[in-house]
């Protein structure tokens, strides 16, 4: 088997072709709910614990198969993407979850939570409901 070809790709070209062929509005639309949302849950006091910040990157290197510290390494290396980066992902990713946890709590219909599926459908539903309202 052949060794892999390196080609080098702009980021303008990534993103013209996302524009072409219409992934580019939904991409966007998410990182903006992203940043949105994340930025809400620091306003209102919402942090993430290196503990937790800890488990998350245990968690995805275990889903990734990334079982030694190589393995990360070569990964974020190949994906052309820093440490740094990597863990805000988590971060922002941890604030997101508990800002939605806390949407769930403030809705105080306890008679809706009878059930696991229905408490994660309400906690996505109040999440919509806010980002719906915070991006018009």
């Amino acid at each position: 088997m052949a060794g892999k070809k390196e080609i080098e790709i702009s980021v303008a070209e990534v993103v013209d072709y996302m524009r072409i062929t219409g992934r580019f509005g939904p991409f966007l639309n998410e990182v903006v709910r992203r940043r949105v949302t994340a930025e809400e849950a620091k306003r209102i006091g919402l942090k993430v614990s290196t503990s937790e910040l800890q488990k998350a990157a245990d968690a995805f290197r275990v889903a990734n198969g990334l079982n030694k510290t190589e393995d990360t390494e070569d990964w974020l290396n190949s994906n052309g993407i820093s440490l740094e980066t990597l863990e805000e992902f988590f971060k922002t990713s941890l604030l997101i979850h508990k800002f939605k946890d806390s949407l769930a709590r403030k809705t105080g219909k306890k008679k809706y939570f009878s059930s696991q599926g229905i408490k994660e459908s309400v906690r996505e539903m109040a999440y919509e409901d806010w980002v719906t309202m915070v991006l018009k």
